[in-house]
């Protein structure tokens, strides 16, 4: 692995980055983020990557949910997947915290199943945070 892509020891992260952690090394995933849903990055795994970036394209995934909602008489939406022509898929969970909403983003591979793992780590998110 790269320096740039090393991973801290489990020591050095903090509480929520060690749960995405966990989150990537079970399910095969890239990156994942936690951010709020303005797009303001609370976390990210690896912590070399460009946060900044990916947060962005979470808040237009955003917008776009907020649009549908209120044009379409949507739902809440709770799950946002973008998929790629080699299937990589950018999934975007809601993490409800009291009043508060988060969103939970994870870089998925072509052959990895993301449902269970996800689900184990906005359970997780919740305990720590509630």
């Amino acid at each position: 692995m790269s320096s740039s892509l090393r991973q801290p020891a489990a020591t050095e992260f903090t509480p929520i980055e060690q749960i995405l952690c966990e989150m990537n090394q079970a399910g095969g995933f890239q990156v994942s983020l936690l951010t709020s849903t303005d797009g303001l990055p609370i976390a990210t795994v690896p912590t070399a990557h460009d946060s900044d970036f990916m947060a962005a394209m979470v808040a237009l995934i955003q917008m776009a949910c907020n649009d549908a909602q209120g044009q379409l008489g949507m739902a809440n939406v709770d799950e946002v997947t973008i998929r790629d022509c080699d299937h990589r898929r950018l999934v975007c969970r809601y993490v409800v915290v009291g009043s508060d909403k988060l969103i939970l983003s994870a870089m998925v591979p072509a052959s990895c199943a993301y449902r269970r793992v996800t689900n184990q780590a906005i359970r997780r998110i919740r305990r720590m945070l509630s």
